[in-house]
Order: structure tokens, then C-alpha cells, then sequence
């Protein structure tokens, strides 16, 4: 899986719109529905990590992708 992190969840999810109004989902021809691809995970460093695997990303955001992130630990 590839990864984007971002220093809030606000931005993840700006990215996450984006896609999604990319690929046409009902939330954004509607105004009900899918709205995202995929929704950003909050990180142990405080960061947010977005999967963008399947996104049609450009040449800087492919240079800034990760393969992995710290999650927050289980709360159990």
C-alpha cells in the first residue's frame, strides 16, 4: 500500500475530496453517498496517513509516498 502524510486531518481529507470528486462518486453528483476512496488514519506521531494505493496521484505527491506508517496503538 502507498501512503500520503499529512499534518491534519483537514488536509488529508482535502485530498480525499478531491479524489473523490475525481472519480465521480455520488456524494459529490448527488449531494448523498460515497464521498471518498479512502479516509485518513490518525498516526502515533500525530500526523494523518491517507491511502492513496489507487489514486490518480501526480509527480510530487508519487515522490512523497511511503509504504508504511506507526499506527495508534490498540486501546485495549
Amino acid at each position: 500500500m502507498l501512503y500520503l502524510i499529512y499534518a491534519s486531518e483537514e488536509a488529508a481529507i482535502e485530498r480525499a475530496d478531491e479524489e473523490g470528486k475525481e472519480i465521480g462518486y455520488s456524494y459529490w453528483v448527488n449531494g448523498v453517498g460515497t464521498r471518498w476512496h479512502t479516509y485518513p488514519v490518525e498516526t502515533a506521531d500525530g500526523t494523518w496517513a491517507l491511502d492513496v494505493t489507487d489514486y490518480d496521484l501526480d509527480d510530487s505527491e508519487k515522490a512523497s509516498t511511503v509504504d508504511y506508517y506507526t499506527p495508534l496503538p490498540d486501546e485495549d
